[in-house]
């Protein structure tokens, strides 16, 4: 078999607590009795997925799998574009959500288990989805770039990220994200921002987070964005004003089904570019992976870039 034909999964065996490390020796002989040429390397450190990922496609792998939670994914998909270009315009990416969020893959619905997942890599269905990019200042104060496939986070989606990824994730997406977003609400305080859209609107208010959407969920099954479509080369625009704390508890159960359209403090917004600028630096996150805390920060969507098996 031609090594174009050929799958090569990078897989994060830290994701969920070190479990996909555990139990990948067993899920990769059972892809082999699917019938699905496989082969694989572990990551080794952060952003070693992105390395891994250019490696492969220099060796001559068109078909990359992502293994693990909505970062590793988001290293594959640094790994594949640059320029705002595939390295390679015949590169497909398979999503097998092994990780502590797995929102982004939320919407195709597809399983965990190895046979759900074989079918996705056999069957011919693929779509095209859109691919953001965050231009920003890092720590150094130098402009760097990232692309990212799910969700942006400014404020309060943030800090509950920051929290999650520094506490242990024994509990599992749902119960680990439910605890950090309460602890961090109780604490957070809100920031000053002006927003700037498709440069024609602007929005100067507080806010406690703002979430710039390619995605539908974020924080383990939060349906924040419920009109968002990956593929309509459109960011949906999230932004939660100032609200009551009590409030917040009694329509929480409602964000995980995307019910919370009528909250008044909370507003939606279709753009295809967003200019955010705050008096001072605000901690930024794309698909579960804080960048820095920034000033000002530019978000651009490419529509349709990528080729997802799913």
């Amino acid at each position: 078999m031609n090594i174009e034909q050929k799958w090569f999964a990078i897989v994060n065996p830290n994701s969920a607590n070190g479990r996909t490390g555990y139990k990948w020796p067993k899920f990769y002989e059972q892809l082999i009795r699917n019938n699905i040429n496989i082969d694989f390397k572990f990551t080794t450190e952060q952003g070693n997925g992105s390395d891994l990922c250019r490696k492969a496609i220099a060796e001559g792998y068109n078909r990359i799998i992502a293994v693990g939670g909505d970062g590793t994914v988001n290293e594959v998909v640094n790994g594949l574009i640059v320029d705002n270009k595939l390295v390679n315009e015949q590169v497909e990416l398979a999503i097998w959500g092994q990780g502590t969020g797995c929102d982004f893959v939320r919407i195709f619905g597809s399983g965990k288990d190895v046979r759900s997942f074989a079918d996705v890599l056999r069957s011919e269905k693929k779509s095209k989805v859109d691919i953001g990019k965050v231009i920003y200042h890092n720590k150094s104060n130098k402009i760097n770039h990232r692309y990212f496939i799910n969700v942006a986070n400014l404020g309060l989606g943030a800090e509950v990220v920051n929290r999650v990824n520094n506490k242990s994730k024994l509990w599992g997406s749902r119960l680990t994200y439910f605890l950090g977003t309460i602890a961090t609400i109780l604490k957070f305080k809100s920031f000053e921002a002006k927003i700037l859209l498709d440069n024609s609107l602007t929005i100067d208010d507080t806010f406690l987070g703002l979430m710039i959407c390619n995605g539908q969920y974020i924080g383990g099954g939060m349906r924040i964005a419920p009109e968002a479509r990956v593929n309509d080369g459109l960011f949906d625009l999230v932004t939660l004003r100032d609200i009551p704390k009590l409030k917040v508890f009694s329509r929480f159960s409602d964000i995980y089904v995307g019910k919370h359209v009528d909250v008044s403090e909370i507003s939606f917004f279709k753009c295809q570019n967003v200019l955010i600028t705050t008096p001072f630096p605000t901690l930024l996150e794309v698909d579960g992976e804080v960048l820095s805390s920034c000033t000002q920060i530019e978000f651009q969507i490419i529509p349709q870039l990528l080729t997802l098996r799913s």
